[in-house]
């Protein structure tokens, strides 16, 4: 096997690989020997039949399967030559044999992964948020702890709606817009002055009787499903079917012992300070985490390859796209695409990928390596996420050799950001304001759901482990030159079950 590269970028190459026309010949005429051995031809003994013959009947088809064993054979022959690829592209065919003279040529791009020599991660400066709960935070959870346990009565003691009640109305779309006639629903609830519902519903319905139907109209958004109709003002009826007024319960020791998490109202305080208390440390944590990153990235700088970058970028919104559908949710509905969703998303895929490989190139200078209780820390932590103890996720890890290879990228991960965690030098700050972290979230979270922020001003990403699964783990050569590289599935779902 011969064969050029051509540096085509500081990450990218291409190699044009020439197959000589005798090993060429060689493999087509041994692939028709075989095959002649299982054929039957009128007038030829089973492997006996001449090869002018087998190529005259099965020469076309056995080329084609004769070149495609080549290109990739020789394209993985390459790679194992080569150090530090990345990510393979589909091999692209520009020559073919016509006759037994002639070579086999073809060209595969690639891409190598970045070359880090990670400095200054020891001893960086953390801003770390101070995990405190104020009383008024635990007063919150308690209120909706009431909330969740009040009950329903109709209302007896008038006959007009007011704030407060809770009102089941059948909703119908009257305009004359054949899409509209669909737009209707039975049952539904409004809970009037709670500003849940589309602008108008609750301003016509406060004040009329308990029977009563409403002729009402509402303004049709920018999300409004038939687009057509966006902007304009479109008639509904609501009519009244029940109107019930919600009934709270007294906060005392009676109510306390219904929640299951106390026998008297002072010790439910007490267990929801101190759930407040573990989620505010992690979350905590993790902000801790996105600042230390955040210097680490600014120290460390490195370009990824683009290719690479758009696979992955894809790929996660693909699997975004996917799991609205499995919500229920139409994302044609809310022009989202995959093309939508990747350009809302990548800014946060290339700061996690960035993330992954700068930890793991950490590891490697710092000789880190997992260890079992690196293993089982993980199996605890992620199966507690989704809703399995840790035998059963490591069990079910333990049935895919790419999952478990996954899950050993994500231990070291943890493993590498707790020694950086531990040396670091932890700033005390103040939690991060609501205002701030909505400001943070604003541009991309019509299409996901964001993370808190962490206390730096740069956007945050999703938690480097999880990525770990989507990016390091995955970031190995083909085995099959031929084929496009997969990222992973979401397996977490299937874990639980």
């Amino acid at each position: 096997m011969a064969h050029q590269v051509e540096e085509t970028g500081e990450l990218t190459r291409s190699a044009t690989i020439t197959v000589e026309a005798e090993e060429y010949n060689r493999q087509v005429n041994k692939a028709l020997r075989q095959l002649s051995n299982r054929v039957k031809i009128s007038g030829f003994r089973k492997g006996k039949i001449p090869l002018s013959v087998m190529k005259q009947r099965y020469g076309q088809a056995v080329m084609r399967d004769v070149i495609e064993d080549l290109v990739s054979d020789n394209v993985n022959k390459m790679l194992k030559e080569t150090e530090n690829v990345l990510h393979v592209g589909v091999p692209q065919v520009t020559d073919i044999p016509l006759d037994e003279g002639g070579e086999l040529k073809f060209t595969v791009d690639y891409e190598l992964r970045p070359e880090i020599d990670p400095i200054g991660y020891m001893g960086v400066k953390v801003e770390k948020p101070k995990a405190e709960i104020a009383n008024e935070a635990v007063d919150a959870e308690l209120e909706n702890l009431r909330q969740n346990n009040s009950k329903l009565e109709p209302v007896v003691t008038r006959e007009v709606i007011e704030t407060g009640d809770i009102v089941t109305v059948d909703f119908e779309a009257v305009g004359e817009h054949p899409e509209l006639k669909d737009m209707r629903s039975s049952g539904v609830q409004v809970e009037i002055g709670s500003g849940q519902t589309l602008p108008g519903i609750e301003d016509a319905l406060t004040g009329q009787g308990f029977d009563a139907v409403v002729d009402s109209e509402i303004d049709a958004q920018d999300d409004f499903p038939v687009e057509e109709l966006r902007g304009q003002k479109l008639p509904i009826r609501l009519t009244v079917t029940k109107v019930e007024r919600k009934v709270l319960p007294e906060l005392d020791d009676e109510f306390a012992k219904t929640t299951g998490q106390g026998e008297t109202l002072l010790e439910v305080r007490s267990a929801i300070r101190t759930r407040l208390e573990e989620q505010r440390q992690k979350e905590a944590e993790q902000l801790a985490i996105d600042s230390m990153m955040t210097t680490l990235l600014e120290q460390n700088t490195f370009e990824l390859p683009p290719s690479f970058l758009d696979e992955q970028v894809t790929q996660a919104a693909r699997q975004r796209l996917q799991m609205f559908a499995q919500q229920g949710i139409d994302p044609a509905q809310f022009g989202l695409s995959v093309e939508a969703i990747a350009e809302s998303i990548r800014e946060d895929v290339v700061e996690q990928i960035k993330r992954e490989f700068l930890l793991m190139e950490i590891a490697r200078k710092e000789n880190l390596k997992v260890e079992e209780e690196d293993l089982s820390a993980y199996f605890e932590r992620r199966g507690a996420e989704v809703g399995a103890n840790a035998q059963q996720y490591r069990a079910f890890v333990m049935q895919n050799q790419d999952r478990f290879r996954q899950a050993q990228a994500s231990a070291l991960l943890e493993k590498v950001r707790a020694k950086l965690l531990a040396d670091a030098e932890i700033v005390d700050v103040e939690w991060p304001t609501e205002e701030a972290e909505d400001a943070e979230a604003a541009p991309a979270e019509e299409v996901e759901a964001k993370p808190k922020k962490k206390a730096t001003k740069k956007k945050s990403t999703k938690k480097d482990d999880e990525g770990a699964e989507e990016g390091e783990a995955e970031a190995k050569p083909k085995k099959k030159a031929t084929k496009k590289k997969s990222t992973k599935k979401d397996d977490d779902a299937e874990a639980s079950e």
